[in-house]
């Protein structure tokens, strides 16, 4: 039956990632497209594009209603309407002629992206084996950066034949297939889950999503902006930085998720953002379009590691928690995504450009003290062995069990993976709170 449940969770998976296959090409073709569409055929500039990512960011507060919709609803089949909602609105923004219409058909794919993302997040780890949620997240990321360059290839073939705007058609159509392959996902055992989640403890992964929301739309927003508006690029010159972006990305992000894995999120995201703002920095800086190039395959590249805050909320919450949990993480993370846009425009219209990426730089050092506030004990014990246990007590109990399997008198099972390994007794790991309520 174990190597049954396995050939099933990895079959799973594999749909899960078909789905993340095809919702990043969708957003690929998106993002190579967009802004020279803007800049060339809307005639709209930075103010005008922040405006449209702000108002496109406002559905990702919808995704409160996913706890309370996820508990009637199996989330395969929600996510494989909320891809559905996504195409179709991609494949509308090719008759945008106004900056209201382009908004409009924004608003209507963004509804469906965003109540996808949470869900997409909550499949894979459900779909995950005990410690290993990192290298699932990794896979699953890993395949839609391939997605991504599929993606953008075909955008280098259609864009002469249908136009900046007739391209967003197939970009549509291919995120609609995904919706298509979650609807052949086996039925899983429903979990109860509280309808919205909101727990101190969670704090710091609250905290993280945030600041993370602040950087990634400096990033998204503007970068590419940056090479379409001031050095003048066309899909044509941006497709293939696009394509070996994704290459990198693609081989980057299984890797790193292997190294949240190995050496704990605590590390890698201090790590991460600690690397991100020179990179920030140099985008602020930097006026030469080769290195702009470089840092922005680089900056992509460090993107992965933001799987290790969702890897985070998996070690510490039960399964339960997971789903509605990662719907407040996105919720928060909107907070500064609707926000950001807005404000980066009006710096680059009434400062600079230089200011926005700079802002990024700073909000990059804020996310690194985050993520050093991570307390390392609590990523060393089993998801939901100690739910409802003070940390500290069930810590000692499981040293007490250490001691006692090097005094010969109890085996032990090993559990987790480098820095996040900790040691329980069989008992422990067959009863789940039970056995550690025994420890104490």
């Amino acid at each position: 039956m174990a190597r049954a449940r396995r050939r099933r969770g990895l079959s799973d998976l594999a749909l899960v990632a078909v789905a993340s296959f095809a919702v990043q090409g969708g957003l690929a073709a998106y993002g190579a497209l967009i802004n020279p569409f803007v800049v060339k055929d809307l005639h709209l500039g930075a103010q005008a594009l922040g405006g449209l990512e702000s108002l496109r960011e406002v559905p990702g507060f919808l995704t409160v209603v996913l706890a309370a919709v996820t508990v009637r609803f199996r989330e395969a089949r929600l996510a494989a309407a909320a891809l559905l909602l996504m195409g179709l609105g991609l494949a509308a923004t090719a008759g945008a002629h106004t900056w209201v219409f382009l908004v409009a058909a924004g608003m209507v794919w963004s509804v469906g992206f965003h109540l996808f993302a949470p869900l997409n997040n909550g499949l894979a780890l459900a779909a995950a084996d005990e410690g290993q949620e990192g290298r699932a997240l990794g896979i699953v990321g890993g395949i839609g950066a391939v997605g991504g360059m599929v993606a953008l290839v075909m955008v280098f073939l259609v864009v002469g034949p249908l136009g900046r705007g007739g391209a967003f058609i197939p970009a549509g159509l291919i995120v609609v297939a995904g919706a298509v392959a979650l609807l052949f996902m086996r039925k899983a055992k429903v979990v109860a889950r509280p309808r919205l989640l909101v727990r101190r403890r969670y704090g710091i992964y609250y905290t993280l999503t945030l600041l993370d929301g602040s950087r990634r739309q400096i990033f998204s927003t503007f970068a590419v902006f940056l090479l379409a508006q001031n050095y003048h690029l066309d899909v044509q010159q941006l497709v293939p930085l696009l394509v070996f972006n994704g290459l990198v990305t693609a081989v980057a992000t299984p890797y790193i998720g292997r190294l949240i894995d190995r050496y704990g999120e605590r590390r890698m995201l201090a790590i991460n953002y600690a690397c991100l703002i020179p990179l920030f920095a140099g985008y602020a800086l930097v006026h030469n379009l080769f290195v702009l190039g470089v840092l922005y395959c680089l900056d992509n590249a460090f993107f992965a590691f933001g799987l290790g805050i969702n890897s985070y909320l998996g070690r510490i919450a039960p399964p339960e928690d997971l789903t509605p949990s990662l719907v407040m993480g996105s919720t928060v993370n909107h907070i500064a995504a609707v926000g950001v846009p807005v404000v980066g425009g009006l710096l680059w219209a009434k400062i600079g450009y230089e200011v926005t990426f700079l802002a990024g730089a700073a909000t990059c050092l804020l996310s690194v003290l985050a993520a050093l506030a991570i307390r390392p004990d609590a990523l060393s014990a089993p998801r939901s062995s100690i739910e409802g246990i003070e940390g500290i007590e069930a810590i000692e109990g499981i040293k007490a069990i250490e001691a006692m399997e090097e005094r010969g008198e109890l085996p032990i099972t090993a559990l987790g993976r480098g820095e996040g390994a900790v040691a329980i007794a069989p008992d422990m790991a067959a009863n789940g709170p039970s056995g550690a309520e025994a420890a104490r």
